[in-house]
């Protein structure tokens, strides 16, 4: 039979919370830019700094980096703590 010979796969919780952290932040932390994006609007503002110009500033840079840092703050406080 073709399913015989399948064998199991173990996997460490590490690597789960790992995969799980780098789905994250490839599919869903890319929106902060969207987020960032819609209180702009909703504020009537361009930019939210001048410290890099043309860029609209550290934050505008970071804004993904915002939403990544509480999933992680979240995640480690409800899972792996």
């Amino acid at each position: 039979a073709f399913f015989a010979d399948i064998r199991a796969v173990w996997i460490a919780p590490l690597q789960w919370h790992v995969l799980v952290m780098g789905c994250f932040a490839s599919l869903i932390a890319p929106f902060g830019g969207f987020f960032a994006s819609g209180v702009k609007r909703a504020f009537k503002i361009k930019d939210f700094g001048h410290s890099i110009p043309g860029h609209g500033g550290i934050t505008d840079r970071m804004d993904c980096q915002f939403l990544m840092g509480l999933f992680s703050y979240m995640y480690y406080q409800s899972f792996i703590k």
